[in-house]
């Protein structure tokens, strides 16, 4: 320490502030890294605590959602539809409302507990209440066939027809939850 001082006190005044606040910029660089850093730490540790925390929530809920689904399960069975009976269903369906429609059955979903079945049934040039009606057959058989997506899109008639009806290009993915026995 005594050598730091001689050197110190060897050097000019000018020297002796520029020295002086150089050592300020750097404590206080260095004090401000290690605010940031501490700062970091704590938000990292708050957001892992929250996730904990809402981990056990899910755990403490697991009892009774495996409870609300064994429920769900025996009051569907023998009446929720599988692929087969899904695209049959839905066949018939659409061609109640318009038979010209295009099919087309798309890939199931395997899940631990349950089987997702998926078809899509596609309207070109449908009028409004083609779309809606359709729409409303499979709402009609919920909870054991829904809509799980629908794109509906206009075809405006041409500005030499203006009078002519607006028809619909319409997408319905229709599908049905198939609970697997264990």
């Amino acid at each position: 320490m005594k050598t730091f001082e001689k050197a110190f006190f060897r050097l000019q005044d000018r020297e002796q502030k520029l020295l002086f606040v150089a050592v300020i910029v750097v404590l206080t660089a260095g004090l401000i890294k290690l605010v940031q850093n501490g700062s970091d730490k704590f938000q990292s540790f708050q957001t892992t605590n929250q996730l904990i925390d809402s981990h056990e929530m899910i755990l403490r809920l697991k009892a009774g959602i495996d409870q609300a689904l064994e429920e769900q399960k025996i009051a569907q069975q023998n009446k929720s539809y599988d692929k087969k009976n899904l695209s049959n269903r839905v066949s018939s369906l659409a061609d109640q409302v318009f038979p010209a429609r295009d099919y087309r059955e798309l890939d199931t979903e395997e899940r631990e507990r349950y089987s997702q079945h998926r078809v899509r049934i596609t309207f070109k040039r449908a009028s409004y209440e083609q779309v809606n009606d359709f729409a409303g057959l499979i709402r009609g058989e919920s909870p054991y066939m829904f809509l799980s997506e629908v794109k509906i899109s206009p075809n405006y008639p041409p500005r030499s027809r203006p009078y002519d009806p607006t028809t619909y290009d319409a997408v319905f993915e229709v599908s049905s939850v198939e609970f697997i026995n264990k």
